[in-house]
C-alpha cells in the first residue's frame, strides 16, 4: 500500500497539470529528447548532431522564444532585453545597418499605403545590394520583442519616428548585423545615379595627357604655289607643256 502511494506521490511530482502545461523534471525531459532523437533519425535518415541540433533550435525558436519574450516583460525583468538591445545599438555611428531589400518591401508597401511617399527610397535601394535602416528603439509587437528601425524616406537627415520597420530581437545579434561605415549621405547613396568616383592613378594620368597636349607645338603647313615654282626653275624645259 504505501509502495503505491510513493508510486503515485511521484507520478503528481512530475507529471501534475495546472494552468501552465505538464511539468517535467530535468530526467524526463532527457528521456523525451532521446525518444525524439530516435524519431528523427527514423523518419529522416540522419543521425547527426549538426542535423539535430537546428531541429531542436527550430523548436525552441517557435515555443520557448515566445515564452522568453513574456518573462522578460515580467515584473523584475522588464527592462533586461531593452536595456540590451539599446546599449547593442549605443554609440556614434552604430545606429545604421544594412538590411535586405527584400525584407524592407512589406514595410515600404504598408507606408505607402499609409499615404507615405516611399520613390525615393526605393530608388536610392535599388542602384545598392541592400537597404538601409536606423535603429530608434526596443518595442513589442503582438507579444514579440522586436528592434525598430526607421526608414528615413526624405533622406538620412530628416528623422522619421512614423516610419518604422520592425525586425524581431533574436535576428539582431552581433554576429548577424551587417554595420553601415558610414550615414547614407556621407556615403553618396542618396542620389538617382552615383556618381563614378576617378582613381587617384587615373587622375594623374589624365593630368599628364593634358599636359602633353599643351605642350606639343602645332607646326603649319606651309603653302607652295605651284606656279612659283616653275617661273622660279632655271631648268625648265619650255616644252614641257607644248602637247597642251
Amino acid at each position: 500500500m504505501g509502495s503505491k502511494t510513493n508510486q503515485n506521490s511521484d507520478q503528481v511530482q512530475t507529471l501534475n497539470q495546472d494552468d501552465k502545461g505538464v511539468k517535467m523534471t530535468a530526467a524526463d525531459f532527457k528521456l523525451a529528447l532521446r525518444e525524439y532523437y530516435s524519431s528523427h533519425v527514423e523518419e529522416t535518415g540522419k543521425g547527426g548532431y549538426t542535423d539535430f541540433k537546428k531541429v531542436i533550435e527550430a523548436c525552441m525558436k517557435e515555443v520557448v522564444k515566445p515564452l522568453t519574450v513574456r518573462a522578460g516583460m515580467s515584473a523584475g525583468g522588464e527592462g533586461n532585453w531593452r536595456d540590451e538591445l539599446k546599449a547593442q545599438f549605443k554609440g556614434r555611428g552604430r545606429q545604421w545597418i544594412w538590411v535586405a531589400k527584400e525584407s524592407v518591401q512589406f514595410t515600404l508597401d504598408r507606408l505607402a499605403g499609409e499615404g507615405f511617399d516611399v520613390v525615393d527610397y526605393e530608388r536610392w535601394i535599388a542602384t545598392q545590394e541592400n537597404a538601409w535602416v536606423r535603429f530608434t528603439g526596443p518595442r513589442v509587437v503582438s507579444g514579440v520583442a522586436m528592434g525598430a528601425f526607421e526608414i528615413r524616406l526624405e533622406g538620412s537627415k530628416v528623422d522619421c519616428p512614423k516610419m518604422l520597420h520592425y525586425i524581431p530581437v533574436d535576428e539582431l545579434a552581433e554576429e548577424n548585423l551587417n554595420r553601415m561605415v558610414g550615414t547614407p549621405h556621407s556615403l553618396g547613396l542618396e542620389v538617382d545615379a552615383p556618381s563614378v568616383v576617378a582613381t587617384e592613378d587615373e587622375v594623374v594620368e589624365e593630368v599628364a595627357m593634358k599636359e602633353e597636349v599643351e605642350e606639343t607645338p602645332v607646326v603649319e603647313e606651309e603653302y607652295v604655289d605651284v606656279m612659283d615654282v616653275i617661273e622660279e626653275g632655271d631648268d625648265l624645259d619650255e616644252d614641257l607643256f607644248g602637247d597642251f
